[in-house]
């Protein structure tokens, strides 16, 4: 595959820096960022997509828990 060079602020750079794991290249970090799964990047949360999946949806059950005690 060929490659492209893009142009990025320095704005952009520090953004994709604080996004970056260990060993992955910025190509990965925005490969990662756009997949189409709306959960992909929330891997940021967690190593495995589907323990941050569980999480968030504990956390969107206990939220609407308590909104129903204070109703």
């Amino acid at each position: 595959m060929a490659d492209t060079l893009i142009c990025v602020s320095k704005e952009t750079k520090n953004r994709l820096d604080l996004l970056k794991r260990e060993n992955e290249s910025y190509d990965d970090v925005i490969l990662r960022l756009t997949e189409r799964d709306k959960w992909a990047g929330f891997g940021i949360l967690s190593e495995r997509d589907t323990d941050t999946k569980r999480g968030i949806k504990e956390i969107r059950d206990e939220i609407r828990s308590r909104s129903v005690d204070t109703i």
